[in-house]
Parts: structure tokens; sequence; C-alpha cells
């Protein structure tokens, strides 16, 4: 992809073809979705009517995604975009995660052979278990403890909201080992699913949005792991350290960031579309003065769009480089700039289209509770105005 991040005929074709396919036959879904929670019970069959392969990992034998010259994160990011048109519940049960991401981060290279080369290749599921109750933005509060026993480490402690925590291979898991410490003293474990004292006392938390997302409260009770499952240590004890615990979640998050905002991108377009298709068949009641204005509103919202898909697209490019701490800032801007901007987008487009834009006739109430999730989880919008705002004027600023 060139600087000037105009993306191939190649691959903007390839994700227009599962833009409309989403539209068709993901959308009719996306009420049901919401409201029982779960991804329709039929999503494997939904899946099987895509034209082109999506990269599933309940159907290993499907093709893989095309190699696109623009790289892997960006031909994902614009492919995500694409996937969520149609509805939120779609890019989940394709698999994935981003507890491998942790492990690629902070791992050995005995670790990243383990856990994280088997996802990669196989696009396995993993959990991501962060968030807990009593702190939001600040994950130096961390509260799960992991102590050492012996050649293992016990963990004890409640995680909650954590995506893939029911489904996935293993969950990283973030534990101090010693509070006085601070954030310094966060590491990262590796939990298997099955490993005793390990428990999903909720496998779906109730929430405002995403709601067919799988995200869970789980619990450590007394929960032990060898001591080669801390990231960075060996079955003899510390190796080198490659990262502390909290700045390797911080790090595996900073490459997914920007897809959370290509999700917030699709909803917007969305809501746009549906809101110019209502309007339009509107026209005859507005006033031309009027109407001039809204078709100005619209065109805005449009480019407001763009821009976020390009502050996306530099920040992948970053990624698939190889920049490495450039794609810091960049993965914080995308995220402070397009979720934020998505949700004004969307309720405005309520706004416009009045009673009906509340109504469950349309969707555009439902994406308007999804949006809210991603300007808040993976670093919410605030801290990403923080860290870019450090970026350019120095450590002092926020």
């Amino acid at each position: 992809m060139s600087l000037s991040f105009e993306i191939s005929k190649e691959l903007a074709d390839y994700a227009e073809t599962v833009r409309a396919w989403s539209l068709a036959e993901c959308r009719p879904y996306a009420r049901e979705a919401d409201e029982k929670h779960a991804p329709p019970a039929n999503w494997a069959q939904i899946l099987d009517t895509s034209p082109v392969p999506l990269g599933r990992v309940d159907k290993p034998q499907e093709d893989p995604l095309p190699d696109f010259a623009e790289g892997q994160y960006v031909s994902k990011a614009v492919i995500t975009e694409a996937l969520t048109y149609g509805d939120v519940w779609v890019p989940p049960v394709l698999g994935g995660g981003i507890g491998e991401l942790v492990v690629e981060a902070m791992g050995t290279p005995e670790q990243i052979a383990r856990w994280y080369d088997p996802i990669a290749a196989t696009g396995g599921t993993t959990g991501f278990a962060l968030t807990e109750p009593g702190f939001g933005s600040d994950t130096s509060l961390v509260a799960t403890t992991a102590t050492r026993e012996g050649d293992t480490w016990v963990l004890n402690g409640t995680k909650i909201f954590c995506t893939g925590g029911a489904t996935g291979e293993y969950v990283t898991v973030f534990a101090t080992v010693d509070k006085s410490q601070g954030a310094k003293g966060i590491n990262c474990f590796v939990v298997p699913r099955g490993t005793p004292g390990f428990t999903v006392p909720k496998a779906t938390e109730s929430k405002l949005g995403i709601r067919s997302w799988v995200t869970s409260e789980l619990l450590f009770d007394n929960c032990a792991v060898p001591l080669e499952n801390r990231l960075g240590w060996t079955a003899d004890g510390a190796a080198e350290a490659r990262r502390s615990g909290r700045s390797g979640a911080l790090a595996a998050l900073v490459h997914n960031r920007p897809r959370m905002s290509s999700m917030a991108m699709a909803l917007a377009r969305a809501a746009l579309d549906v809101t110019k298709e209502q309007l339009a068949g509107q026209k005859t009641g507005f006033a031309p003065q009027r109407w001039a204005l809204v078709e100005n509103e619209l065109e805005n919202m449009g480019h407001a769009l763009e821009r976020g898909r390009r502050l996306v697209l530099r920040a992948q490019y970053l990624v698939d480089i190889g920049k490495e701490g450039t794609d810091v800032a960049a993965a914080a801007a995308a995220k402070a700039y397009a979720p934020q901007t998505c949700e004004r987008m969307i309720r405005r487009c309520i706004q416009l289209l009045g009673p009906e834009g509340w109504s469950r006739e349309l969707l555009l109430e439902k994406w308007y509770r999804d949006v809210k999730i991603m300007d808040i989880f993976e670093g919410s919008g605030q801290i990403q105005r923080i860290i870019a705002g450090r970026t350019l004027m120095g450590r002092l600023v926020g």
C-alpha cells in the first residue's frame, strides 16, 4: 500500500463482496442476536453462504483469506469493516482473539512456539482477562493475585467482561505478584481452559450493546499453573524480561485497537446508508433550503468516516511494515477519533429520522448502543488522547 493509503482494487473488490454478503445474509439476524444475547443459532450455515473465504476457525478446510499487497493488518481492518457492516455479531463467530498477542509481546521463544504459533497458524480462539470490578482505565489497580508455591503460581481473583473468556483455548490473565509495586508488580499468566480452580460463573455479561459477544466473568480460586505459564518465565524461573505485565497488555491492544475503530466505522456507515435511504423517500416534505442543509450534513458525515478510515489504515500500515513504537501513537489517534465520531454520527442520524430513528423498525438504536463500547474498551478515547498528546508534546501532557 502506498503512502496515499488508497487500497488496491483486489482488496477493495474483496471487501465489497464481503460487505454486500454481510448486508444481505447477516443483517436480517441482527435484532435476534441482540435480543437473545448470542449469535444466531444457525450462524455456521449463514457463514456457509459467503461467496469468498472469511478465515473461519470452525471450518479449517476452507481456503484462507487471500494475501493482499497491503499486508496482514491493513487487510484485516478493511475486511473487518466490511464484515461488521451487516452487524456486530459477525466478526466474533469467525474465531480468533487477542490473548495470543500478549504471548507474542511478552513470551519467551519457547512460550511463543507453544502458545502463539499454533493460534496464529489455525486462528484458534483465546481469551484476555484484564478488567476487574472496581477499576476502569487505571490498570495498575489489578487486584487478582499470583502467589508462588513451589513450582507453581496460584491465582486468586475475579475478572469481568473478558473477551473470549468462556470459549478460548486459554486465557491470558493479568495478576499482581506484589501489590506494593503497583503496576510493576503486574504479570501475565496463561491459564488453559479446564484448569482446576478456573471457573466461568457467567459466560456472557448482560450489557448495553454488543450483546451477542461472549464477554465473561471468570473466577480463579486457588488456580495453580506451572512456573512456565508466567510469560517471560521458564520452568527454572525468570528468563530475560521482554515487557512488564501492564506494558505487555498495552502492546497487545495497540495492534487490535484500530480494528475496533473499523467496527465503529462499519456501524456508522450502515446508519448513514439507512438514513439516506429513509430520507430520500421523505424529500418532498422538506423545504428546498432545509433539504440542502440535510444533504450537506450527510455529506460531511461521509467525509468524517473517510478521515477515520485513513487513520486506521495508517496505524495498521505501520504495524505491517514493523515500525515498532510509532504505531502506538497512530493506533491511539485512530481509536481516539473514530469511535467517538461514529457515535455522534449515529446519534445525529437518529435525530434526523425523528421517531423512526429510535423505533425497533430500524436498527439505528441498536447500533448506537453497540458503538458506545468501542469508545471505551481496549483503551478509552480519553486515554488515547492522552497517549497521542504525550507523543506530540511530551510526557507531562495529560
